[in-house]
């Protein structure tokens, strides 16, 4: 390898280590009311900064009042009737509660019990680490999920209105942007102690990829939940996508051969 060669493949390398240095996780707490039997989880945050000038999807949203059809806002009919809140309009972030029986609908008393999960989508964990930081055509990407908690990936239990569920990540689908789809587990994440002593980056051993031309992508981590429930005799699962992006802008490295 030249020197203008190996110097440009340390640049590279160092380019990587920008921003290697992580937020703290973050955590999360299951609280439950026992008087009510009812149980949310309560995330402690912790800016991990994943996603990049990219955007993050919703987290599941309530069901529709219209799926409770013998739904009443107040005084129940009997004692085991069960209380849930639910929205009046699609896309409307207003809620509402009603009393509705408990056999009326055993899914969506499944559905209501994720809502108050607050699941919500995977922080992208990729190198370079800095979003602002270019790669380099040739160079692997890592890919990983970054500060995996119970809301993020599980597993994620809650056992409310008769009904228990437990929720968690099956895997994560990468869209790379350049027509590549990958599916990978929680990943390995990259630490500036794994550049080799030429400054090179070896590929990720779980998930990762390479790009063969330059240009601006959108990187698009989708989280494939799991959640299986049960109650008032019934079962099932239930499955649903959060999606996370990044854009990541790749460049090219130029060799300059010198004659000696």
């Amino acid at each position: 390898m030249s020197v203008i060669l190996r110097a440009a493949a340390i640049m590279a390398g160092c380019a990587l280590l920008l921003g290697s240095l992580s937020a703290a996780p973050a955590h999360a707490e299951v609280v439950c009311d026992r008087i009510t039997n009812e149980c949310w989880i309560k995330d402690g945050g912790g800016d991990g900064g994943g996603d990049g000038d990219g955007g993050k999807d919703k987290s599941p949203e309530p069901p529709l009042c219209s799926a409770f059809s013998r739904g009443v806002p107040d005084d129940p009919p009997e004692d085991d009737w069960v209380w849930v809140e639910c929205r009046l309009l699609a896309g409307q972030p207003d809620l509402i509660g009603l009393w509705v029986p408990p056999r009326e609908s055993a899914e969506q008393l499944a559905w209501a019990a994720i809502a108050r999960l607050q699941l919500k989508p995977v922080e992208i964990g990729l190198t370079p680490l800095d979003p602002d930081v270019m790669t380099a055509v040739g160079i692997p990407v890592w890919l990983w999920v970054d500060n995996p908690s119970r809301t993020s990936w599980g597993p994620a239990s809650i056992t409310a209105g008769g009904i228990s569920l437990t929720a968690h990540v099956s895997s994560v689908s990468w869209s790379m942007g350049d027509g590549t789809v990958l599916r990978c587990g929680v990943g390995t994440r990259w630490r500036s102690s794994m550049v080799d002593r030429n400054g090179m980056v070896g590929p990720s051993p779980t998930c990762g990829h390479v790009y063969d031309r330059q240009g601006r992508f959108v990187v698009r981590a989708v989280a494939h939940w799991v959640a299986d429930w049960q109650g008032y005799g019934e079962s099932g699962t239930i499955r649903l996508d959060l999606a996370s992006t990044r854009v990541l802008r790749v460049g090219e490295i130029q060799v300059i051969v010198t004659r000696r």
